[in-house]
Formats: C-alpha cells, structure tokens, sequence
C-alpha cells in the first residue's frame, strides 16, 4: 500500500456501477499505489465478507465501508458530521465517484430528489475536503433522447450532440446535475466529468435497481429449472429489437474509465470543464442476436430470435388469442415459477432486482439502432476494449460465485 496514495471516497458503492469501482481500485487499477485509501459508502447495510469485493493484502488501499449513508433523508450539516465521524482522514480525500439514482415515478420528482442529494453531497464535501480534486458521475443515454418516441438524434451517438428539444430538459436528471457542479466547483480547486455508457452489465452482491443482468441472470437460471437444459428460450422482446445495434458497457469498463477521467494526464484540459464521455466495452456495436445465444448458453439453453407475434408489447391488447401468443415477460415468469427459486437447494439468495417491470420493456421499448461513438473517450487516451460476451459470463460467475443463481 501506498504511504502517501490518493484517498478515493465512493458514493453509491454497493450499486451496479459504485460496486465496480471499488473493485478496481481495490484490484489496485490503474497501478499499485496510486490510490492508498477507498472508502466505500452505502445506505442499506453491508458487510465487507459480504461484498466479494478483492480481500485486503498490504499490496491493496485500506478500505472503509460505511453504511447508513442515506443522501435523500439527510442535510448537508448532517451528512458533514456523519462523514467527519466514520470516514478516518475525510480531510485527504482527493477524489470522489458519485453513483447515486434514486429513482421515482415521475421524472419531474426524480430530477428534483437527485438534485437535492448532489447538491448535499457537494456541499458537505465543499467544506470539509480542501483537498478534493476531482469527482466522476454517470449519465446515460437518455441523454441521447433513447426514451423519447421516435428518437431525436442519429446513431452513433456522440457527446457533441445535444442538448435535447427544451420540452424534454425536464425529463431527465443531467442537466440538473451538471448545473449542481458547475454552481459548486466554481472558484475551486476540483473538477469533474461524467461518464456515459448505455446498459451496464455487472454484479452486485445485495440487489440493486435497473439490473439488466441481474434480471436475467434469475430470468434464464430459472427458466433452465423449469423447462430443462437445451431448452429454446426465445429473446424477450421484438424482432426489431433482437436485430438493432447497441454497444453495452460492463461495470469494470465504466469503473475503469471513471478511474482514468479522474487521474492527472499530460493534457489534464481532456478531462476538465464539465466534459462527457461515452464509455462501451467496445467501439464496435452488436445486437442481441448475437448476444442472446450466448447468454442462454450460459444455463444450457438455446438462446433463439423471438416469434413474430412479439412484434409489439401488447399489454393492452384486447384480443385474447394474440395475448396467448405473445411470450412471457421475464418478470412474469419469475414471479410465476418463483416457489421453483425459493426450493432449490444452496440458494442463499436471488439476484433481487428493484423495478424488474421496467427492465421487462428492454426488449420492446429498445428496438432502434442506439450504438456509442467511443472516437472522443479513445482519442482521449482510454482505449481499453473488452468483448462483451465475457463481460456478461463474468457477471453470470460472480452471482453463481454468490449462490444467486442455479445453473443446472
């Protein structure tokens, strides 16, 4: 361990994205000793033996994990006193990872509480780390506008492009975000940028929100129990769906990148002023025809395209005949067959998702081409590449690793 490293302070550290960056900086990413102190917030309850995260040795950071640090139920005064009391050296940090969402039903409600808990936390931060540098946030491509019908911008997506038709501003959370640290860092010593990948494919030991790979990980281990290994599993969602271009991203990649934007470069002005950078496990984009036969194998299935009549999501179809024929949604199914998840024997535990039924509409809602320019992030000097396919196996092991899941 580094005797005089930099102190990372994580936000969110048990989520999908926060999780993965402990992780790498505990795996000593991007050298041994750059960083000497990670310390780990989270507000449900976690133990260390719990977090799978890489065992402590004297080659890696100190780490501290605290839990109870709830952002939407506290004030700047409080959330200072409770950082000043269980974060040792909360006055050396130098750099902090925000990956904080709460989510809401309205997105006029979401955007007001995330910007509230930004604006806690910076301000906390602004008085008592003189000696912060630099802070790292996600965004996402609802940026791009890929929640709006009919789109707004051609894919590849690239960070020059924006921002969205003022009637959609309100919509989503970044704007607001950015405003927060734009407003905060003014005068100041520390920066920021954002980091932007699509879907995030990773591990996450306790549940956690909008996790695809969670999701599917119980979805396809299930339906392996139910239906048998070499089983067809056809893709949940449309035909159009199954064949448009996206390029996900793994949690490691986007910690990885959040780790290198935030650290000195000979340029430092690449990652400085408020900068956005689309992140992808690779610049060259795939589409779930190739993926899905993959993810099915994985649990001994045959992964296969959906039938024709999954051309639409007919939830609110009034023909009967067409319901019947249009495949079960993979929230359906677990919550149907989940007394076959709750027999099996050795399960600690399900890969629990919060809001499943919005992930459900991954494979209906997202039948566009929605692919990330990665030319601005690798002219920047972040040029590490994964193939994506072992992005999810390594996924799948972890939550196997964790007995979350059943493989038959």
């Amino acid at each position: 361990m580094a005797a005089k490293g930099k102190h990372a302070l994580v936000f969110g550290a048990s989520g999908l994205i926060g999780w993965g960056v402990v992780d790498q900086l505990l795996s000593n990413y991007p050298a041994q000793g750059t960083f000497s102190t990670v310390s780990a917030l989270v507000n449900r309850p976690l133990r260390v033996e719990d977090s799978f995260w890489p065992e402590r040795s004297p080659a890696t950071p100190d780490l501290q994990l605290v839990s109870g640090v709830n952002l939407a139920g506290t004030t700047i005064e409080s959330l200072e006193k409770l950082l000043l009391r269980e974060v040792r050296g909360i006055e050396n940090v130098t750099h902090v990872f925000y990956f904080v969402l709460k989510s809401e039903d309205q997105p006029e409600d979401e955007v007001l509480v995330n910007r509230k808990m930004l604006e806690c936390a910076v301000g906390a931060l602004n008085n008592i780390c003189p000696n912060l540098d630099f802070l790292v946030f996600p965004s996402g491509t609802k940026a791009y506008g890929i929640h709006i019908p009919g789109g707004v911008f051609t894919a590849p997506f690239e960070e020059s492009m924006g921002p969205l038709p003022d009637q959609y501003q309100n919509s989503i959370n970044y704007p607001a975000l950015r405003t927060v640290l734009e407003t905060a860092s003014a005068g100041r010593q520390w920066s920021w940028c954002d980091i932007l990948p699509d879907a995030v494919i990773g591990f996450v030991p306790n549940g956690s929100a909008f996790n695809l790979t969670a999701h599917w990980a119980t979805y396809l281990s299930l339906y392996a129990l139910v239906h048998g290994k070499g089983a067809r599993v056809p893709f949940p969602g449309t035909p159009k769906a199954y064949a448009s271009l996206y390029n996900e991203a793994s949690a490691a990649t986007v910690a990885k990148c959040a780790i290198w934007a935030a650290l000195p470069h000979p340029d430092r002005r690449t990652t400085r002023s408020g900068q956005t950078f689309n992140i992808a496990d690779r610049a060259e984009p795939g589409s779930m025809s190739e993926r899905w036969p993959v993810l099915a194998a994985y649990f001994g299935l045959r992964g296969v395209a959906p039938p024709p009549a999954a051309a639409a999501d007919d939830d609110e179809d009034d023909d009967e005949e067409k319901k019947k024929k249009v495949l079960m949604k993979p929230g359906e199914f677990i919550m149907k067959h989940r007394h076959v998840l709750e027999e099996a024997k050795g399960v600690r535990g399900t890969s629990a998702v919060f809001r499943g039924d919005f992930l459900d509409g991954y494979g209906y809602h997202l039948d566009f081409d929605r692919q990330l320019s990665l030319e601005k992030v690798q002219r920047a000097g972040f040029t590490e590449e994964v193939d994506p396919n072992e992005s999810w196996t390594r996924a799948f092991e972890m939550f196997k690793a964790a007995v979350m899941i059943v493989v038959v």
